[in-house]
């Protein structure tokens, strides 16, 4: 059943509704359809760009968690080689932080991508 037309005036800028008018009689579109569908397509537009913004928001505080995982990870790294190159033995606390890495050694790459290199 189609929708009731309202007796609401809309009032736009006459230069805009002249672009307007020249746009629908160039593609043969119905200036009301025209209007109605860009008002629906802007208002859906609207809610995904919420939803874009709203995860955009989450994936920059990710990559600060991560930003701050790996500067501090490759700090420690450093630290714990260069207390273990002169010697020095480490703490039981930073033993214990290595225990992670000791727990799953690196594995030798072999098979089909070894090949590139």
């Amino acid at each position: 059943m189609p929708d009731k037309p309202t007796d609401s005036l809309l009032r736009i800028n006459h230069d805009l509704y002249v672009r307007l008018r020249e746009h629908c009689d160039r593609f043969g579109t119905r200036f009301l359809e025209f209007a109605e569908d860009a008002l629906e397509n802007a208002m859906l537009n609207e809610i995904g760009n919420n939803g874009l913004e709203q995860e955009i928001e989450v994936l920059r505080r990710k990559a600060d968690q991560y930003d701050y995982a790996f500067n501090r990870g490759f700090k420690e790294g450093f630290a714990y080689l260069y207390l273990m190159l002169n010697g020095a033995s480490l703490s039981a606390e930073a033993e214990d932080n290595l225990s992670i890495a000791r727990k799953f050694p690196a594995a030798t790459p072999n098979g089909e991508q070894l090949k590139l290199f």
